[in-house]
């Protein structure tokens, strides 16, 4: 049996799908299961103990013919049982597509005319339900269609995320005592939470600040937060900026290792709830119904307005992300915590 994962990005996407691989590989132990990642994520999949080969794409070769050749051949060297596009956007349709699968699985509702490209086109799939969920269904859905119809529930209820032992073996010299994590970015500049409000938990976590330090994290292409966690590293003793300085592999652990997470919606926040670490998540412009933590000790906070969630990438006030006050994330850690 061979299979394919078609899952490019985001990171808290990728591991979102990490039950789903999990399920896989105990339904099918013998099979060869292949992952199509973006390389902007390939790192937390690497030497993968349930992954025999990691297919790396990038949206450049679609803009390059040397490179998209490359990846072309690569990609149809296997002759697939199944190919399962969970991303269902045009370009992992496109890619899902040009496989050479006996069934190209998804959902008939994905995106970007991504259906298109599936031979196997499965009922609409409810769009308020958890993306663990969703793409636990997909899964379910594509063992049915490769033969195995029976005791799929036994299988299900053994899911949990598995990561590379490659990155769980990483060592972080720098801590000396238990810590918090701070994540105040994500890919869309509305999920952020306002510098003022994390500089009022941060002087509210003077308490908190007797037994645990708190990293700052963030990305390297992230100046302006680069530059405002510093000066929070200069005002308060207990605070360290990591922003720019972890390896994808080092944040994992970073994440794993934590007495607790404070996040707005994106990867960290998944990674978190994959190690079932305590987690405080702050929600604006998205759904926790959706892509809200999924296990562990969690706290949801969101805005009250009506007009959230409303998932767009661009807002002219960010009001949804400023109502939601300091002091209930601070109530909220202290009981994550404790």
């Amino acid at each position: 049996m061979k299979i394919l994962i078609v899952k490019l990005s985001a990171l808290g996407d990728v591991v979102q799908t990490l039950p789903s691989l999990t399920l896989l590989r105990r339904v099918f132990p013998n099979s060869e299961i292949n992952w199509v990642v973006d390389e902007r994520n390939a790192e937390i999949l690497d030497k993968h103990p349930y992954i025999n080969k990691l297919l790396i794409f990038s949206n450049n070769n679609f803009y390059s013919f040397k490179k998209f050749k490359n990846f072309l051949k690569n990609l149809r060297t296997e002759r697939y049982d199944a190919v399962i596009d969970y991303q269902g956007l045009f370009k992992s349709g496109i890619i899902t597509g040009l496989t050479k699968a006996k069934y190209k699985i998804g959902f008939s509702n994905h995106r970007e005319g991504s259906p298109l490209f599936y031979n196997v086109k499965l009922p609409p799939y409810d769009k308020n339900l958890h993306a663990v969920k969703r793409y636990l269904i997909l899964t379910k859905k594509a063992i049915e269609i490769l033969g195995k119809v029976g005791g799929l529930e036994v299988f299900e209820e053994k899911t949990e995320p598995i990561f590379s032992p490659e990155i769980l073996k990483k060592d972080l010299h720098f801590i000396e005592r238990p810590y918090i994590v701070f994540v105040p970015s994500a890919r869309w500049k509305t999920k952020w939470w306002p510098y003022f409000c994390w500089e009022k938990l941060i002087e509210l976590c003077k308490d908190i600040a007797q037994k645990f330090d708190i990293f700052i994290t963030g990305g390297p292409f992230e100046i302006e937060l680069k530059s405002w966690a510093k000066e929070q590293e200069k005002k308060y003793p207990y605070v360290y900026s990591l922003v720019g300085k972890l390896s994808l592999k080092e944040l994992v652990t970073l994440v794993k290792n934590s007495s607790a997470v404070v996040t707005v919606d994106t990867g960290p926040m998944h990674i978190a709830s994959a190690f079932e670490r305590p987690t405080v998540a702050l929600f604006g412009p998205t759904s926790p119904e959706r892509t809200g933590p999924w296990a562990g000790k969690f706290k949801v906070l969101k805005s009250s307005l009506s007009c959230s969630p409303c998932f767009k990438k661009k807002c002219e006030n960010q009001i949804c992300m400023s109502k939601i006050l300091p002091e209930e994330v601070k109530k909220a850690l202290n009981e994550v915590l404790y």
